[in-house]
């Protein structure tokens, strides 16, 4: 039963460590997995913002292409036109032509031709054109006016055209329409090659911003047209920091510029995508850049951060919400259970030294019945032998009476006998008292006993007890105090200690026999006896004094010597204690209260 008590309570032990373990997996392993799912939703919103403004600047940029590439085609119909009627220039029939065109043009705010002057010849929406200079415009300086070479020896004007020469300007008020206009130009060339003029297209403005609205992007979101030299045309939604055009203004608008203050976005222009914080509004956005075909044009889609991820912080509340639901779900169940485990693991303790105590008390209840078989048994062999042991002493001393009056060696030899019968008897009536007393059927006699005198008057007798073989060594010094104890019984326990110590040497060996005082407690003596025998383990040892326990051959030993000895020592009121190793021999040390 104990067996399977302690597996049950191993078993427990497991299942509580499991469920430790268990408890703080309840703890951490949920909020492990939601900053694992929350990073991992983190990094594909961006991954798709970041394909989302590729493939939407991507469209974008081949539409602007084809808006452009449309102007210089509307451009090169006028220049051919005006090839053709060369000579025979007339405003009003150049206006119509005009006209006809910017009709068919739903983007434009007018088409004007300007002369080498820089005045206006013609006006598709103005007959007769007013006799207004442009000719200080940038965009129109830019395609007449001489190259300017930057620091690297490259003509500046040259690389802000596209194709067929088409330079884009800045927005500008324009001086017709009072409208806010994004300016095209192309120089207009005579038969010889030699530039002769300028065409403007003025591109309306709104057409670009209700195009990138349709897109329908967030208030944070941003598309706009930059040109390569960092300046912006057109931007959805216009930057907070842009300032009113003066309708008196003259010159280009560098404040327009989105980035004038951001050296690095030109560099940036050619990456692609990038993910930067606008030097205007301090907003960070994942930016698409594609440049448009034929020209030094770039169109740019950019997402708020912010704005993509607001679902992804939304998701992480709700994420979070039931991460810490779970956990406290899971703690409490693994709490339950390691709790109930403990319970059970004690319960299973306590069922374990119950059945212990349960098995101890019946080993204690088989000795004590034991004992008390073994009592009866013993005081009734005792008394019987007691009673023939009177009737032989009854008939030594009436044959001593007749005897007494008679005379001769053989009386004599007889007379001896009759004492040594005698002796044997009045020996033999001491052991059955001896038995009597182990059996609790006759009480002890303790007095004051002087352990060196008893010991030296049993000299003859422990030495024909040991043998020849055996030689026996004293140290029993006079000047001891006496001890209570009942003298017979010390005697026998001394005759048992010395029979088992021969016992002990088949060979032959020495045993030492010592009294002296205990020195934890003056109160008591010490009776030893050590032999250079063949020694016990330590299993022997617990079980030695057990009534009929013996090392003995069969039929050399009842068992019953050191459970005597040690009955003796508990009812004198002192103690036995063993000491002994296998091949060193055994100590045997009787503790008797001083008188």
């Amino acid at each position: 039963m104990r067996e399977v008590m302690g597996g049950r309570i191993r078993q427990t032990d497991s299942a509580v460590g499991v469920l430790r373990l268990l408890l703080i997996l309840s703890l951490t392993g949920p909020m492990v997995v939601l900053a694992f799912v929350t990073f991992q939703g983190r990094t594909l919103l961006l991954d798709n913002a970041t394909n989302r403004t590729t493939r939407m600047a991507e469209l974008l940029a081949q539409q602007v292409s084809s808006a452009f590439d449309g102007y210089n085609v509307a451009l090169s119909r006028i220049e051919e036109h005006l090839v053709h009627s060369e000579g025979a220039f007339q405003e009003q029939p150049l206006h119509e032509y005009l006209a006809e065109i910017d009709r068919d043009m739903s983007t434009v705010d007018g088409l004007v031709i300007v002369g080498e002057d820089g005045k206006a010849l013609a006006h598709s929406r103005y007959f007769p054109v007013p006799k207004t200079y442009i000719g200080d415009r940038d965009y129109i300086r830019s395609v007449t006016a001489a190259p300017e070479v930057d620091a690297a020896g490259r003509d500046s004007h040259v690389l802000l055209q596209g194709r067929d020469g088409l330079t884009l300007g800045l927005p500008v008020r324009s001086r017709f329409s009072q409208k806010v206009v994004l300016p095209a130009s192309r120089a207009r060339r005579d038969l010889t090659g030699q530039i002769a003029g300028t065409f403007i297209v003025s591109i309306s403005q709104r057409y670009f911003e209700d195009f990138f609205r349709a897109l329908a992007l967030t208030p944070s979101d941003r598309v706009a047209l930059v040109r390569a030299d960092s300046r912006v045309l057109v931007q959805i939604p216009a930057s907070p920091g842009r300032p009113s055009i003066d309708p008196q203004e003259t010159g280009t608008l560098d404040a327009v510029a989105l980035a004038a203050n951001d050296a690095n976005l030109a560099r940036r222009l050619d990456e692609g995508t990038i993910d930067y914080v606008s030097p205007l509004d301090d907003a960070r956005r994942i930016s698409g850049f594609r440049k448009v075909d034929g020209y030094p044009i770039y169109v740019e889609v950019g997402f708020a951060v912010d704005g993509v991820l607001t679902p992804w912080r939304r998701q992480a509340a709700i994420n979070l919400v039931i991460a810490v639901l779970a956990t406290l779900v899971l703690f409490t169940v693994t709490r339950l259970a390691l709790r109930k485990t403990r319970d059970e693991a004690a319960m299973h303790g306590l069922m374990l030294a119950e059945a212990r105590q349960r098995i101890e008390a019946e080993s204690a209840l088989r000795q004590a019945q034991k004992m008390e078989a073994l009592g009866q048994l013993t005081g009734g062999i005792a008394h019987d032998f007691n009673n023939l042991l009177n009737i032989v002493l009854v008939n030594l001393e009436l044959a001593a009476k007749r005897l007494g009056d008679r005379q001769g060696p053989d009386l004599d030899r007889l007379d001896g006998y009759v004492k040594s019968a005698t002796q044997g008897a009045e020996r033999g009536v001491a052991l059955t008292r001896r038995l009597l007393a182990f059996a609790h059927r006759q009480e002890v006699a303790p007095g004051p006993v002087k352990i060196p005198d008893l010991v030296t008057g049993l000299v003859d007798l422990l030495g024909q007890a040991a043998g020849a073989r055996v030689r026996i060594t004293l140290d029993t010094p006079r000047g001891l105090p006496a001890v209570l104890a009942d003298p017979n019984e010390l005697e026998t326990a001394l005759l048992n200690l010395v029979v088992n110590a021969r016992d002990a040497m088949p060979e032959g060996g020495r045993i030492h026999i010592a009294v002296r005082e205990d020195g934890t407690s003056p109160r008591h003596l010490v009776l030893s006896v050590k032999d250079t025998g063949c020694g016990m383990d330590a299993a022997m040892l617990t079980r030695v004094t057990e009534p009929f326990f013996t090392t003995k051959e069969l039929g050399k030993g009842s068992g019953l010597g050191l459970a005597m000895v040690e009955r003796f020592a508990t009812q004198s009121g002192g103690r036995l204690t063993l000491e002994s190793r296998p091949g060193q021999g055994t100590t045997v040390e009787i503790f008797l209260p001083v008188a």
